[in-house]
């Protein structure tokens, strides 16, 4: 869907995966292994890996302005895909993701941009020794059988924007008047609509709350119980994301091609 777009491009080169589908509740240090062709969040790290006396769990900057990715633009997407998009943003920043629909009727395409943006991270040196002093709790039973497969990522950096600035064309490929203020009573008082650079086809939509919609991770490897060596996951054109299946996983599926036939897959977890 968005293979060719020109920000999945430009977050590549970044180091990033992106996410199709933003969530507040991305954030480093968690653990993911791979489902067929989607990752699946399992928990936070500290849960399954016992640290060490000598060495503490990394410490996570938060909130670091990333300059070089805001204000990047996607591609004009298609109306069905563009909406299903922003009905998801929305409702992930509590608004109501029914009724602001009929505002965009007459548009052909949408783009998103991203305002804003703030990252959070872990230096991969500190994890590396964290993983080298730390123990696999031995309750963790299926994270083990997982890592002698190696099928366990850990996140290390995430991309987040609580502003999404979203530009409507018509058919004619001009610019479409939308109705700020008629989205605004669709969609309730949690998520803030306004119009972007006095026009009227480009509105930004403001939550409270930074969603996530790119990350980067590393593989562990493990031999004979105990951790060998990492390896950074590669952002394959944007076309890993984080899925959301869980249950066993089986060793074939996890070769080191990691791509999906997909732009994205949508964004899940545990809760």
């Amino acid at each position: 869907m968005w293979c060719n777009d020109p920000v999945l491009t430009y977050l590549r080169a970044s180091g990033y995966n992106a996410v199709r589908l933003p969530k507040a509740d991305i954030r480093p240090l968690q653990i993911m292994t791979q489902a067929g062709r989607d990752l699946s969040r399992l928990g936070e790290l500290a849960t399954v890996f016992v640290p060490g006396n000598q060495v503490p769990l990394p410490r996570i900057t938060a909130d670091v302005r990333a300059a070089a990715i805001t204000g990047q633009r996607t591609g004009d997407l298609s109306l069905g895909i563009g909406l299903s998009i922003l009905g998801n943003i929305l409702g992930a920043m509590g608004g109501s993701p029914l009724g602001f629909e009929e505002q965009y009727r007459r548009a052909k395409t949408i783009a998103f941009e991203f305002q804003d943006v703030l990252g959070d991270s872990v230096e991969v040196a500190e994890l590396d020794k964290y993983l080298g002093a730390a123990d696999v709790n031995p309750f963790s039973r299926h994270v083990a059988e997982l890592l002698d497969s190696d099928a366990i990522y850990v996140t290390t950096a995430t991309i987040k924007s609580k502003k999404f600035v979203v530009e409507a064309r018509a058919s004619t490929g001009g610019a479409l008047d939308v109705s700020a203020p008629a989205i605004q009573d669709a969609i309730g008082t949690n998520v803030k609509v306004s119009q972007q650079g006095g026009s009227t086809s480009k509105l930004a939509y403001e939550g409270t709350i930074p969603l996530v919609f790119g990350f980067q991770a590393v593989r562990l490897y493990y031999r004979d119980g105990r951790y060998s060596a990492f390896r950074i996951l590669p952002p394959e054109g944007g076309l890993v994301a984080m899925g959301g299946r869980s249950g066993s996983a089986n060793a074939d599926d996890f070769v080191d091609r990691f791509v999906t036939e997909r732009a994205f897959v949508r964004l899940g977890g545990d809760g």
